[in-house]
Formats: structure tokens, sequence, C-alpha cells
């Protein structure tokens, strides 16, 4: 019992620090401020060489300033830097995390999405999924990090928060960044362009073999987009009909595990735009479906770009009318809130079908929170 309350007291005392850097006070915080020269090499107004990766770091990028360094270790091992930019009355702070992974309910998505739900419990998922980097001209090793856009309030006092996320295998790289007033595109088009700066070579050669979930550039990836989910189910709904009895008939492949209901059969199609469908009873039908061509072109938003190739398949939810509804009244509702970028396997459509049955996520609107319960609750 003893271990695990002083296990439990580190894991509190490094979320401490790492909270505190993100503007919440916490008395646990005592990260080492400034360019440590056990940790840095260079020149406090030049660029900043972290020791352990050779990564450089400039003092500017564009109209973003180096403001603050931070060690969160002393061995350098958990270090993170601020950049500040002003643009009229729109101000950005971007954060650049770079550490090696320890606990991965801290140092994870969960707990990377979990830190923005804690500054930001009103902000919503805008969209969120892959993000492509080049490979560095170092380096043959292209990458595929996870992006996530979450928006609060609307109009002129609208804040994004933005989360990049490319865990590597022995180093994990994030960037957090916050921008308030935000105006245009092209505000969070210049922290896009910040994140494929980053040395990634210098880190890909610390790093050793690429074998976090950020080196898979191939096989499907979900992704989430509130404008589309909001706007294509009235669309689909008249374009792709379905047939329920037939489908009753398609051949199982697998199954869904839907606790506490037990299990729901997975059943394939061979004709497109039907993948798979799964009928989980006094709920709803599930089922994936590949988009037409030209509405996957609707994915392509102004905010919470994404990088999304391949065909795009959709996964969608349709509960039939009440009992006792008079024929020709209601219709059955459509919902769509999860997409793939590239072909979705049995095992991702039934994780699926998992969090919408037992979780408030088969929404348009999902809060950041909201998210992080549903990944609790995962195994």
């Amino acid at each position: 019992m003893k271990g695990r309350l002083l296990f439990r007291a580190i894991r509190l005392g490094l979320l401490g620090a790492a909270l505190h850097f993100a503007g919440i006070p916490a008395a646990t915080a005592q990260p080492i401020e400034g360019a440590n020269p056990a940790v840095w090499s260079g020149d406090v107004a030049g660029p900043l060489v972290h020791k352990p990766t050779g990564a450089s770091f400039p003092p500017s990028y564009g109209i973003f300033h180096r403001s603050r360094v931070l060690a969160l270790t002393p061995d350098g091992s958990d270090v993170a830097l601020n950049y500040d930019a002003q643009d009229g009355d729109t101000r950005t702070r971007l954060s650049i995390f770079l550490y090696r992974p320890r606990d991965p309910a801290q140092h994870g998505l969960k707990g990377a999405l979990a830190a923005i739900a804690a500054r930001s419990p009103k902000a919503f998922v805008w969209a969120d999924g892959p993000f492509a980097i080049p490979a560095p001209s170092a380096s043959p090793v292209a990458l595929r990090a996870f992006k996530g856009a979450y928006k609060t309030g609307i109009g002129p006092q609208t804040v994004m928060d933005y989360l990049y996320l490319a865990e590597l295998g022995a180093w994990t790289v994030k960037v957090r960044a916050t921008i308030t007033h935000v105006r245009d595109p092209s505000q969070e088009e210049a922290i896009d362009l910040i994140v494929r700066q980053l040395p990634w070579g210098t880190i890909l050669d610390a790093n050793g073999p690429c074998q976090g979930p950020a080196c898979r550039t191939t096989g499907a990836m979900p992704f989430d987009s509130h404008m589309v989910e909001s706007m294509l189910p009235a669309v689909l709904a008249k374009r792709l009909p379905f047939d329920p009895a037939a489908e009753r008939s398609l051949p199982e492949i697998a199954q869904a595990p839907v606790p506490p209901l037990g299990a729901v059969a997975i059943r394939q199609s061979r004709k497109p735009p039907l993948l798979y469908v799964a009928e989980v009873k006094d709920l709803g039908t599930f089922r994936a479906v590949r988009l037409p061509d030209n509405l996957s072109g609707m994915i392509d938003s102004a905010f919470g770009k994404l990088s999304i190739a391949g065909p795009v398949y959709a996964v969608t939810i349709q509960s039939e009318p009440p009992s006792g509804a008079k024929p020709g009244g209601a219709e059955p509702s459509l919902l769509i809130p999860r997409f793939f970028a590239g072909e979705p396997t049995p095992a991702q459509f039934g994780a699926a079908v998992g969090e919408f049955v037992l979780h408030s996520t088969a929404s348009p609107f999902v809060t950041v929170a909201e998210t992080v319960a549903a990944m609790d609750a995962e195994p």
C-alpha cells in the first residue's frame, strides 16, 4: 500500500509541474526555470540546443517569439518552451513539450486532453484526427501525428485550443497552442507550419527506431469533424437508403463488445457503400459506409484542418421511430459521430459501436471532458 501511495504522489507531482507550466496553479510544481546549462546549450537570446536529443529551437518562428524555457526534470528528459505571438487583437501562446514518456495516463493522449479539459472546461471538439508531417530531409521517416482543435465561445470572443501529439517511442513531442480572439484560418495555419518545422530529423535520430503511434502512417485512422457531423446526416440520409432486412442476412465476421449488453454481431457487406453493420436492440443500427468522393470534400474545413487521405468512411447511427408511431410519420433519425481516413477494420468499427452505446460522444457537440471520460472507460 505504501508503495502505491508513493507512486501516486510522484505522478501527482509530475502532473502538477505540467499544469503549472500551462498556467494552472499547483502547490506541488517545482520546475527549473530558464536555460539550465545541464539541459541546454547555446545563447538564451539565440538558438537553444536540447542536450539529450540535440534538437535546436530558434528564438523565433516568424512572429512567435520564445518567452520561456522550462525543465520539468533535472536530467532534461522532460522539457518545455513557450512561444508567444501578437497579431492585432489576437494573442497566441504556443508551448512545445519534448519528453521521454513515463506514465501513460499523463504523457499519452488521454493525459493531454485531460489538461485541456481542466483549463478549458467548456471547450468542445471542433475537429481531431491525423496530421501529416513530411519526412525530414535527413530522415526517410514521415510521421502521422494527432491534431485536435477545440472551440470555446462564439464570435469575436472565440478561443481555440490546439493539441498536436507525436509519440515516437523513446521520445514524445507535444505542442499545445491557444488562440484568443481568433479571426482567420491563417492564424491556425501558422501553428501547423511551426509544428512541421520542428527539428524532427534530430529528434528521430535521438529516438532510435521509430515505433510509436506517430510512426504508423498506414491503416485507417479515426477522426471527428463538428461541422461535417452537423451538416452531413441530412444529405446522407437521402443518398444512401438502407435495407435492414437484407442486412440481417449478411455474414457475421466479428462481434462488438457492448457491456453490459454483452456483444453484438458485426456483419460485412460486399456491396459498397455499406461496409459493416451492427444492430443494437432498442438503440439503433450502426453502419460503416464509404462516403461519395464529392461529399468527402466537405471535411476540408477552414478551421481544424486535418490530413485526410484515401477513402473516407463514416460511422452512422440510425434509430427507428418510436413504437406506435403512425405510418408516414417520423423518419428514422441519423447521426454521424465518427469518420475514418481509410477503410476501418472490424475491430475499429466495433470499438466505435461500444463507445457510442456507453457514452455521450455520439453527438456533434462533444466536450473535451466527455471525450476523456469515454477514454477512461477503455480497457
